[in-house]
Formats: C-alpha cells, structure tokens, sequence
C-alpha cells in the first residue's frame, strides 16, 4: 500500500515538473522577437543592419565586401552625434572584431533627424562562408543634454560567401 502511493506521489510530482517545464520554455519561445510582433520604435534609437555582400561595389569594382548600415534616428534634433558601428566575424569560441567606423562629431552630417554609418565595410579575401554581424553604439546631444545608447547589435547573424 505504501508503496502504491510512493509511486502515485512520485509520477504526480514529475507530470507537474513537465508540465512547469514545458510551459516555461513555450513562454521563453514566445517572448522571442518575430518582424510581425516587435514593439513600437522610440522616438530615439538606433538601428543597425544586417551585414550583406555590397552588390553595388562588387558590380561597379568587381571587390567583393561585407557591408552594414547603421543609423541614428531622432524626432527631435540631434547634434555632435558620435555613431559608432563594429563589424564582427561571429567565431566558434569568441567574435572578431573586423572593422570599427564612427561618425566626427564636428562634421554637419552628425547632427539632424538622422545621423547614418554607410561606408562600412570588411574585404573578402576568399569565398569561405563565415557568419558577420553589426554592433551601433551613440553618443549625442539632444536638446541640451547627452544621451547614451548602448550596443545594439544586427537582428541576424548572418551567413555570406566572404572569409577573412
């Protein structure tokens, strides 16, 4: 008899931990950010995206490159916006910095609605696949005082036909 409730007890306990566990885990799923349900952009931010083979320079220079955008966007004025945007190389144990590209704080183009990072850009030295992605981190005055925005990385790592 001691038994039979032992063993009662015991897969009742286990059913429930299951039962705990799985809807943990379909919570964590969901709670992932999908294109159709991301939450509504601030009226300051910054974006970054995903690194992507230049079709332009490969076809007007035949090099082929890694490239990302990045992008300060502001609904009120921003001045002396210091946008800086890292390339990396996603690595089995660490990420590789590639290459790092940032906005002059003193040129005109830094202050506005939108301060942009275009110019970025890593060589690729063999066709190798290898997986990159973008970091955008900003510094900029916005009506009168400084404001920070921390790294913000390229929705996918994404996959090219580029090594290094």
């Amino acid at each position: 008899m001691k038994l039979n409730s032992y063993l009662r007890n015991t897969i009742f306990s286990l059913t429930t931990i299951i039962f705990l566990i799985s809807n943990f885990t379909a919570a964590s799923c969901s709670a992932i950010p999908t294109p159709a349900s991301r939450s509504p952009k601030a009226t300051c931010r910054i974006e970054v995206d995903d690194a992507h083979i230049s079709t332009s320079i490969q076809r007007n220079s035949g090099i082929r490159v890694i490239k990302v955008n990045a992008k300060s966007v502001c609904n009120v004025r921003q001045e002396r916006v210091t946008l800086t945007l890292e390339i990396y190389k996603a690595g089995k144990f660490s990420n590789y910095l590639m290459h790092r590209s940032q906005t002059n704080p003193n040129s005109p183009k830094s202050s506005g609605l939108i301060v942009k990072i275009q110019d970025s850009k890593v060589l690729c030295i063999n066709s190798r696949p290898s997986s990159y992605f973008g970091v955008v981190y900003s510094k900029a005055l916005i009506q009168g005082k400084w404001q920070y925005a921390g790294n913000t990385r390229s929705v996918n790592v994404v996959k090219l036909n580029c090594g290094n």
